[in-house]
């Protein structure tokens, strides 16, 4: 499924924003199947020596989809600047929410291979594609863009922020998006993205071009997976964002997550993670510096995520929360993202 990764592919998407060489990050090998959950809540997660290698690899591939799960999305709705990547613009829906804004009617759009999609809405402005303040609705059928996969279902989206013109390579766009219910199907991965009526905001800035950043805050999100439910009721907050230079000689790019609340259904419990220290990967491999920490959200024991370089992650395990560690394990961060 060619949908970002996170760090192995954004850097090669970013530097096609300045190179116009497109590129597509890996699918994972688990097949996905996300609704949208009830508003149940998991016990905290007890963090043990036992545990530790499940608990950090579920916080990096929650991470992981996170982002796949911001670029699908984001795909639908980003215009098409003169050097955007084809991960960004070919399946994007941009144009037709000017029609929607001029017209006042619903429009429906055959995809690239197959299938539809239609857009509805109630603009706050005609004259121009987005505008602060727009309110739209997506139905796709079976829309098939030839990016690797299609999607089935339906969002809404609020435009939050619109600054400088979308249709040049310097903006930031700003906009939530609620009522998600989508499955994306493709040969190795199937899944479906739920939200409640708040969902989560997506932002792509890139006024300080060629510093590009791709953001996202979850206030309600569940991602299921043959392996795994994950689900965002972050009320209290976070975000997590993928920044890079591409006018660099190698661009590197640097991810950041402020505190996120996470439920996982295999753990059978509830985490807090964030970066200590950024992760920072170079030209589209896997991250080799940075450090993310890992809490149990009532109780006191911790895991620090320390990446050593790109073919060393260091696991330091306190258990009870001492302040002293009771363990440090070591793997990879290929093997956490499974």
């Amino acid at each position: 499924m060619g949908i970002l990764r996170v760090f192995a592919a954004f850097v090669l998407v970013v530097v096609g924003v300045v190179s116009t060489a497109g590129c597509s990050g890996g699918g994972g090998d688990d097949g996905f199947v996300l609704y949208p959950p009830g508003p149940t809540f998991e016990p905290s997660m007890d963090i043990t020596v036992a545990n530790a290698q499940d608990v950090a690899a579920t916080v990096v591939r929650a991470a992981d989809q996170m982002f796949d799960v911001t670029a699908t999305i984001g795909g639908q709705v980003f215009p098409s600047p003169p050097a955007a990547p084809d991960l960004l613009s070919s399946n994007s829906k941009f144009d037709l929410f000017a029609t929607v804004a001029m017209t006042g009617n619903p429009v429906t759009e055959t995809c690239t291979v197959s299938g539809t999609v239609t857009v509805s809405g109630d603009p706050a402005n005609d004259s121009v594609a987005l505008a602060a303040q727009d309110v739209f609705d997506l139905v796709f059928d079976a829309c098939d863009d030839g990016d690797g996969y299609n999607i089935d279902g339906a969002f809404s989206l609020f435009v939050d922020e619109v600054t400088g013109d979308p249709r040049t390579d310097v903006f930031r766009l700003l906009y939530s998006v609620s009522n998600v219910d989508l499955t994306i199907a493709s040969g190795v991965e199937t899944y479906t993205v739920g939200t409640g009526s708040i969902g989560i905001t997506i932002g792509w800035d890139s006024l300080a071009f060629p510093v590009i950043a791709l953001s996202n805050s979850p206030f309600y999100l569940a991602i299921s997976s043959q392996a795994d439910v994950y689900s965002w009721p972050s009320f209290r907050g976070g975000e997590q964002s993928l920044t890079v230079n591409a006018d660099i000689s190698i661009p590197t790019t640097v991810g950041e997550v402020r505190q996120l609340n996470l439920q996982s259904a295999s753990l059978g419990g509830q985490l807090s993670y964030r970066t200590v220290v950024p992760l920072e990967a170079p030209d589209g491999q896997d991250p080799e510096s940075g450090s993310i920490l890992v809490s149990e959200d009532l109780g006191n024991g911790k895991i620090g995520i320390v990446i050593e370089s790109s073919a060393s992650v260091r696991l330091g395990i306190d258990a009870d929360g001492d302040g002293t560690v009771d363990d440090i394990q070591y793997t990879t961060w290929a093997a956490l993202r499974g």
